[in-house]
């Protein structure tokens, strides 16, 4: 049975159907603004940018990506509801397809790649902390930054095209059991100078191997989380391992050419994270000022820097150009 803990709890208010319930509550006593759905914490990153196109509308934190489709999938099919006043956005993580116009989908894996590019990083130095172009800092900060974020995505390359080998053969992956669900700690240590790698062996294999090791870990210590039930998961995994490693093998080319645009999002802000860390003077960097940076705010400190890609604004402006009586 399912134990009640507060992480349940909070987890059961971003299912599809509460979400639904709040959103049928709303709409009737407001019908006439926009009624916009996200994934997760996403909030953080898309709320600025639709207040350039408007202020009238209600925002609802989905848990994911298939619960944001849910909703769409309902307003698509239920009598009655229509999706023109509704936005929502997921995030691309390694889809392929293209989705329905009215929904918004990521051109890279998810919006923290939009936080990671050399634009961000200028945008970061400039209004954080008060340097300009001219400034000596400026370019030494930027070209440190350029060279470490290419080697971090070296760096994750084979563990990013294993997960998408999952991915392909219908294996969920729990990055948890890495140890690698919100930052990439255990591979790699970042500096500005330099890039340490924590482990000696970032393969393919690695990865393949040491999440069946993991799995089995789980069984023997007879460890349970949200009722899941390791015995099958591993059974699955080992059923495909075969099909996994093939993939690889075979049919991952383009994945692998593009592989940036497939790293995991919240690596990506970590990356970020450490890297602005390590170049402030009290770590031995260069940066004289410092920046607190708070692990669960960073999207939002940092939103105004980010990208705003023109798919966005595109989808934006097509999408909130209603007349409401």
């Amino acid at each position: 049975m399912k134990s009640v803990t507060i992480e349940n709890h909070l987890e059961s208010l971003t299912e599809s159907s509460v979400i639904w319930e709040r959103y049928t509550r709303d709409a009737k006593a407001n019908p006439n603004r926009y009624f916009v759905f996200y994934e997760g914490k996403d909030r953080q990153y898309y709320d600025c940018r639709i207040q350039n196109f408007t202020k009238n509308y209600n925002a609802y934190g989905v848990g994911g990506k298939s619960k944001v489709l849910e909703l769409v999938d309902k307003f698509t099919h239920e009598k009655g509801y229509k999706l023109k006043n509704k936005l929502f956005f997921i995030d691309k993580d390694y889809e392929k397809r293209r989705l329905d116009s009215d929904v918004y989908m990521t051109p890279k894996y998810a919006v923290e790649s939009f936080y990671v590019s050399q634009t961000a990083i200028e945008r970061i130095l400039k209004i954080h902390y008060g340097i300009n172009e001219d400034d000596q800092e400026f370019s030494i900060v930027l070209d440190c930054f350029n060279k470490r974020y290419k080697e971090f995505i070296q760096h994750l390359t084979n563990m990013n095209l294993w997960a998408i080998c999952c991915q392909l053969n219908e294996v969920k992956i729990d990055f948890d059991l890495l140890g690698l669900k919100n930052n990439a700690d255990n591979i790699v240590k970042i500096k500005h100078e330099k890039l340490e790698l924590s482990v000696k062996d970032i393969s393919f294999n690695f990865f393949e191997s040491m999440y069946e090791k993991m799995l089995s870990e789980k069984i023997k210590k007879g460890s349970e989380k949200n009722g899941r039930d390791y015995v099958s998961e591993l059974s699955i995994y080992r059923d495909r391992r075969e099909h996994i490693h093939y993939t690889f093998e075979n049919d991952i080319e383009e994945y692998r050419v593009h592989i940036e645009d497939y790293s995991r999002g919240k690596q990506l802000l970590w990356f970020l994270k450490e890297f602005i860390l390590s170049v402030e003077n009290k770590n031995g960097g260069i940066l004289k000022r410092q920046f607190f940076i708070d692990d669960r705010a960073i999207m939002t400190v940092f939103t105004n820097c980010a990208d705003t890609p023109d798919c966005l604004n595109d989808y934006l402006k097509r999408k909130c150009c209603l007349t409401f009586n």
